[in-house]
C-alpha cells in the first residue's frame, strides 16, 4: 500500500512518499512538484542555478518511547454530586464569586436544562425549572436560549436544550 504524501503544486497530481524519497518529486520554486512537473520545470529553467533542498525527512514512528504510567491507583472516577460540585440535593452556586443583581440588565450566570422530546419529560423539566426559581429568591431570569440537539448516552436521541441566563 502506498501512502500519498501530498499533491503537486502545479498540476494537482498525487505525490507518493517513495517519489519524494527517491527525489523524482521535490520542491522547486517554493512548490512541491510531481515527477512530470519537475521535468517541465527543469526544461523551463535550464542553465539557472537554483537553491538546493535537502530531502524531506519523515518520522516513521519506529522509535518507541517507553511510557511510564503509575497503575497503583485507578484513574477512573464516577460522576457524582460531589465530583460535579453540587450539593446532594441539587444545584449549588455558592462557589461563584459574582453577586446576583436582580436590577441589572445583563445576566450574571446561566444554568442549562435538557429534556427528551416527550410530553412527560418536558413536563418534568418545567417542574425542575419552576422549583429551582422558587427556591432561589435572588434569581431573575434575564433571557433564555433553546435548541434541539443530540445527547449521547446509552442511545443518542434528540433533546431540548434550554439555557437560562440570570
Amino acid at each position: 500500500m502506498t501512502d500519498i504524501s501530498g499533491e503537486c503544486g502545479s498540476c494537482g497530481a498525487s505525490i507518493y512518499r517513495q517519489h519524494i524519497d527517491s527525489g523524482i518529486a521535490r520542491y522547486e520554486g517554493g512548490r512541491m512538484l510531481c515527477s512530470h512537473c519537475v521535468v517541465e520545470y527543469e526544461q523551463a529553467h535550464e542553465g539557472e542555478k537554483g537553491e538546493e533542498y535537502a530531502p524531506i525527512e519523515f518520522d516513521d514512528g519506529d522509535e518507541e518511547e517507553e511510557l511510564k504510567v503509575d497503575l497503583s491507583q485507578s484513574r477512573i472516577h464516577s460522576a457524582s454530586a460531589a465530583t460535579l460540585g453540587r450539593a446532594a440535593g441539587g444545584w449549588d452556586d455558592t462557589n461563584f464569586e459574582r453577586q446576583l443583581d436582580a436590577r441589572a440588565i445583563s445576566a450574571t450566570r446561566c444554568r442549562t436544562f435538557h429534556s427528551k422530546l416527550s410530553e412527560a419529560a418536558l413536563s418534568f423539566m418545567n417542574t425542575q425549572i419552576n422549583e429551582w426559581i422558587d427556591k432561589s429568591p435572588g434569581i431573575t431570569v434575564k433571557f433564555a436560549t433553546s435548541t434541539i440537539g443530540t445527547f449521547e448516552g446509552k442511545h443518542a436521541e434528540p433533546n431540548l436544550i434550554l439555557t437560562l441566563f440570570y
